[in-house]
């Protein structure tokens, strides 16, 4: 029988964007591990079990509370005895319990003189550094969760040996000891507890973390009343639905929602299910769905209706009864939707609210539902939409009258750059500058398209217009054709005797207007004054409405520097960075800040400069300079500054949130949407990103950068042919303009597309020729990624020494201009490196140093592949318990991003790992889902692999039919794709033999024969004695 062949490592898919790796996020990273706390150990909790009833508040432990669990402590643990001290402050007061993972006491912080709870890992736990490393991983993140509502964790540390956390000491009793003593609660006390809880929930849900084990021994009730929720850190590890171990499920299967414990992915709902659970419990004294077994309830939560609490105890109000039903129901669609949800109807009934949503989906039936309501309803609204029609009749027909007007095409304006009159061709630079100055101090409007002063530049360059062109009618006429400008603003600029005067004109070639602008003069330390002079005289002249011209001062904004110089090597490194040419734009931004030491956008520019160009630690200096000195800047100045000091520090989701809100009060800024669109790229959000530099090349078709970053999107999303039309545009502009530095990062990406369509040579070549480039400019970063990308070959060419000698390389570089983020991405390319070889120790110490650092950048996309090549290689080393848990992980982070070719190569493992552990239907499922994702991304060659998995699946199943079929669709889909690579052998050989067990016996020695020839010509040994 065939054998399912070792997984290989996944390479990042954006491996490629060493060449556009300016950012990454810092979001709250998920865990490392999506094992049960502590160890591998699920957390399965017998419900029923007596419990000990008063002073123990419940721990971050495995078993579930601090009660003791003695039938599953080992002796081997530590064991504290009263008055002991660990790190001279933490006074050993009583054990409270111990537990699989360790023991819980009460202790005294000698040094804040509180109580706390202090847990002691077991030694030979605390002894292996990967369950040591999680630990500590996991309880930082249950500290994300802050709420009065959420147990409070205070301290993690290591003492004499030991290694301990310290959290909130809860002096009152868990849910269960409640239930035990009080066998069943008053429905008001019970939604009072509910509503706790649904407060912890909501706060846990809104910074992404899931419990997933809530329980009433998870539950703390103090003497105040206030209901304190346990083991967030367990929540978050876990992450994600499904098995930690063959046979065992994550949580407390007594309180798992169905999609649970079908193995399913999980969302917040799953708690909301749990919560019912829970609340059904305490309002009749029992649990529903009652059965012989925890397993046995289980299944019958996957297939039954759960019985109304009020058919069991009519004294409980309906309306009560209808929120326990509304969290019990089975399909997570008909359940609350969140935990704000349910905690308004909870408050409703409380009486806290003026109102409560209670709205049950038909299929719930609370009551009220025997009337026939939607004819009702239906009725009444007909009555009264056709009386309001008839009443506003008049009205109506005006707005209709006022949308049509409003469909007309949107006003745009475009300004233009100055002629210098003034006979200095010192003052050249002054023309572009104050164009550019002028319009963003005019402002922006979604009701006014403002011209992006790169697409002027190059309407003048396609019209061979130089910067000091006579404007007559015609040359006009020319400029507003082709920058599709209904408006346009020009002018002139004199100097006597230190003074600028400046004349400008507003043309509405609409409306056939022309509107000269007032003189104006100054200084050239008070320039930016008489611009915002300026732009105040065209906004008020501009044939616009009301409305438009307060959107247009409520988005005005401009640089500010009293020092022209300053201004004028602005605004030139402006231009330079719109043109990707980050070297020439960081020595212009050095002169700026020379020129005037406390020009905030400057440094904030010289920040994202700095980044691109992989110097770190100086963009973050930089930074953190703008930000300081850009506190008294106004509003938008301000955004500006913030958003590119979140980009700077990684921190991409807050940079994201920054960029939308500027490009809602900035629509046309050029520079703000594509900033966004390069973010979107980096937090692989493609189809956003697509949309943005689409929206950007309509308006400047032949814009270098944004034709580079159009094929990078394109490439990065698995369409490397589709990658090579705007990167074959872009490159032909970059030879033509002479842009070095962007022509070896276009010839960098079309190295990658080449590589990723099976075209070794054409990679290398572009690959050596951008090196060429980027040796010359001294861009180490840029190098950095060259070197990777001939790694990235040669170790597909079956070279992994050379790749290994350019991956040091290339880290070295990293290393030496202080690079973070890229040292970590580089870690994985390692990985794969030595997981080819059969190193998985080195490969796994890749992987988890990568981890760390993706965690650190909030990088997901990242986070998520480290976690898939980590599951995959433990699946290679036979070790499927780690293999599963951190696959889990990943592909829950993988479906939040919602690309469909990831998703689908971290399903295509999880099927492995059920498959080589015998779960064959399960292995089926994940193997089917993987599939169809492939399809649905277009990946041809993912669709033969897993063709090729799902028939070695049904030959385990013994379904020999269907394996033949499969393996027939693998191998014909390679050929199709011309795939003469060792996959295609494999897959001719498994075919070979299952259809010899069919009985195709010449069939079979035909295609055998096809497999050993391809063997031989892969000089592949094994393959040929197989």
């Amino acid at each position: 029988m065939a054998t399912l062949p070792k997984p290989e490592p996944e390479r990042p898919r954006d491996g490629a964007a060493q060449a556009d790796r300016d950012a990454a996020g810092v979001l709250t990273p998920p865990p490392s591990s999506n094992s049960a706390r502590f160890g591998d150990e699920p957390t399965v909790v017998d419900a029923a079990q007596p419990q000990k009833a008063s002073g123990v508040p419940t721990a971050l432990d495995i078993g579930g509370s601090y009660q003791a669990t003695s039938q599953n402590y080992n002796s081997d643990a530590a064991t504290l005895v009263p008055g002991t001290v660990l790190g001279r402050r933490y006074e050993v007061v009583a054990m409270l319990g111990e537990g699989g993972m360790g023991a819980v006491y009460k202790a005294l912080d000698r040094e804040l003189n509180r109580a706390v709870a202090l847990k002691v890992i077991r030694p030979e736990l605390a002894r292996n550094k990967a369950i040591s490393d999680r630990f500590k991983q996991e309880l930082l993140l249950a500290r994300e969760v802050t709420h009065r509502n959420v147990v409070r964790i205070f301290d993690i540390g290591e003492a004499e040996g030991i290694k301990f956390i310290t959290m909130e000491y809860v002096d009152g009793e868990d849910l269960r000891a409640l239930l035990l003593r009080e066998k069943k609660l008053g429905a008001e006390e019970a939604v009072e507890i509910i509503r706790q809880v649904c407060c912890a929930l909501e706060a846990a849900h809104s910074v992404g973390i899931i419990h997933r084990d809530l329980k009433p021994q998870n539950i703390m009730r103090d003497h105040a009343g206030r209901i304190v929720v346990m083991d967030f850190g367990l929540a978050r590890t876990v992450g994600s639905d499904g098995m930690t171990r063959t046979g065992a499920l994550v949580g407390t299967m007594d309180y798992m929602s169905p999609e649970q414990g079908l193995g399913q992915s999980l969302d917040e709902r799953s708690d909301i299910y749990a919560v019912g659970l829970i609340f059904y419990e305490m309002l009749t004294g029992s649990m529903p769905f009652v059965a012989e077994s925890a397993l046995a309830s289980l299944i019958k939560r996957t297939q039954e209706r759960v019985v109304p609490v009020s058919n069991q105890d009519n004294t409980i109000a309906r309306s009560v009864s209808n929120i326990v039903s509304k969290c019990l129901e089975r399909e997570t669609a008909l359940r609350y939707q969140s935990a704000t949800e349910l905690l308004a109807d909870l408050e409703g009934w409380q009486g806290k609210r003026a109102g409560a949503t209670l709205s049950f989906h038909s299929r719930v039936g609370p009551w009220g539902q025997t009337l026939p309501w939607p004819m009702i309803a239906a009725i009444g609204t007909v009555i009264l939409l056709a009386t309001v029609a008839w009443i506003l009749r008049d009205r109506l027909l005006a707005s209709a009258a006022k949308q049509q007007a409003a469909a007309v095409t949107q006003e745009s304006l475009a300004v233009l750059p100055f002629h210098n009159a003034s006979g200095d061709p010192t003052l050249d630079w002054l023309g572009s500058s104050l164009a550019e100055m002028l319009g963003t101090a005019i402002g922006h409007s979604s009701r006014l398209h403002s011209v992006a002063q790169d697409r002027v530049q190059q309407v003048y360059s396609d019209l061979r217009l130089g910067p000091n062109a006579s404007m007559d009618a015609d040359t006009l006429g020319r400029i507003a054709e082709f920058s599709n400008a209904s408006m346009l603003v020009w002018g002139q600029y004199v100097k006597f005797s230190g003074q600028i005067r400046i004349s400008a004109t507003l043309q509405d070639r609409k409306h056939d207007r022309t509107v000269p602008i007032q003189l104006a003069s100054a200084n050239e330390e008070n320039l930016p004054g008489l611009v915002d002079q300026l732009a105040t005289s065209i906004r008020n002249n501009l044939s616009v409405s009301s409305d438009v011209i307060k959107d247009l001062k409520a988005s005005s904004f401009q640089p500010r520097s009293h020092s022209a110089a300053a201004l004028h090597a602005y605004n030139d490194a402006l231009r330079w960075l719109r043109g990707g040419q980050n070297l020439e734009a960081a020595a212009s931004l050095q002169s700026a800040i020379k020129a005037d030491p406390e020009f905030a956008l400057a440094y904030s520019r010289l920040a994202e400069t700095d980044s691109a160009l992989g110097y770190d630690a100086e963009a973050e200096q930089a930074s953190r300079k703008a930000v300081a000195l850009g506190q008294q800047s106004d509003t938008a100045n301000k955004y500006l500054i913030d958003a590119a000091h979140a980009r700077v520090l990684k921190n991409n989701k807050k940079a994201i949130e920054l960029y939308e809100a500027l490009s809602k009060s900035m629509p046309e800024d050029s520079d703000i949407e594509y900033a966004l669109g390069s973010l979107y790229t980096e937090t692989g959000a493609y189809d956003k990103a697509r949309s943005r530099l689409a929206k950007l090349l309509q308006a400047d078709s032949k814009n270098t950068r944004l034709l580079w970053q159009m094929g990078v999107v394109e490439m990065m999303n698995d369409n490397p042919q589709a990658a090579l039309e705007p990167l074959n545009k872009a490159l032909s502009r970059a030879i033509e303009t002479d842009n070095q530095e962007l022509k070896a990062l276009i010839l960098q990406a079309m190295g990658i597309s080449y590589r990723v369509m099976h075209k070794p040579q054409d990679a290398m070549r572009e690959y050596e020729e951008a090196m060429l480039i980027n040796r010359r400019l001294g861009l180490k970063r840029n190098l950095a990624g060259n070197f990777i990308e001939m790694a990235i070959v040669e170790t597909a060419a079956g070279k992994p020494e050379p790749a290994l000698v350019k991956y040091k390389t290339a880290l070295q570089l990293q290393r030496e201009i202080g690079m973070k983020k890229e040292v970590g991405d580089t870690l994985i390319d390692m990985g794969t490196v030595y997981e080819s070889r059969g190193d998985y120790d080195h490969a796994l110490q890749n992987y988890k140093e990568s981890l760390q650092i993706q965690r650190d950048s909030g990088d997901e996309n990242y986070q998520a592949l480290c976690l898939s090549n980590i599951g995959g290689a433990y699946l290679a080393k036979e070790d499927f318990d780690n293999a599963l848990t951190y696959l889990e992980q990943a592909l829950q982070i993988r479906e939040k991003l919602n690309v469909a070719s990831d998703t689908a190569d971290t399903l295509a493992l999880i099927g492995q790992v059920y498959a080589t552990t015998g779960k064959y239907d399960d292995a089926l499922r994940a193997s089917m889902r993987s599939l169809e994702l492939y399809r649905k991304a277009g990946n041809s060659r993912g669709v033969a692999e897993q063709s090729h998995q799902i028939g070695l699946i049904f030959e385990y199943q013994g379904r020999i039919g269907s394996a033949v079929s499969a393996m027939k669709d693998a191998v014909n889909r390679y050929r199709t794709l011309g795939d003469r690579s060792a996959d295609m052998a494999e897959a001719l050989k498994d075919l070979a033999e299952i259809q010899a067990q069919a009985g195709n016996g010449s069939d079979s020695g035909v295609v055998l024969q096809e497999a050993q020839s391809l063997a031989r010509d892969l000089h592949n040994e094994r393959l040929q004695a197989e």
